[in-house]
């Protein structure tokens, strides 16, 4: 089941990268009227929609992704996060292992931040990165 989820995903993608392309493409062709409120509305509307798509998108390419790397990150000299594959600074994608309370563990793709003190994981703000066991995948460039 996982696998046939994993297919349909990415059988999905080239379709949401088409409509994707057809709203950016609007855009930049100017076909709306900026004093019709209908028009204005649907801008809008494509605007919100094509973001959500991208993002989409993005989480598909995250799933379907091989993994290149696993091991643990630690606080490095320049105050940042990482180890000898990767480099962690606001804003970098993480995928990391969580053991939740019932002693579960499981990976959770999320981003890191920085609260002017130290950086932190947007989904576990509470985590200490120092330590943090991660994966690096390697994704496919944007297109």
């Amino acid at each position: 089941m996982k696998e046939q989820i994993k297919a349909a995903l990415a059988n999905l993608e080239p379709q949401l990268k088409r409509v994707s392309k057809l709203i950016h493409d609007a855009e930049n062709d100017a076909i709306y009227s900026s004093e019709e409120p209908e028009e204005l509305y649907l801008r809008n509307m494509f605007y919100r929609v094509g973001e959500d798509l991208d993002k989409a998108r993005r989480y598909i390419r995250q799933v379907s992704a091989r993994i290149s790397s696993e091991g643990t990150i630690s606080k490095l000299s320049d105050g940042r996060y990482g180890n000898e594959r990767v480099y962690y600074t606001s804003g970098s994608s993480i995928e990391f292992l969580y053991s939740d309370p019932d002693g579960d563990d499981r990976w959770i793709y999320s981003s890191v931040e920085h609260n002017g003190v130290d950086y932190y994981i947007v989904v576990k703000p509470e985590l200490s990165l120092n330590g943090l066991r991660v994966r690096v995948k390697d994704l496919p460039f944007w297109d």
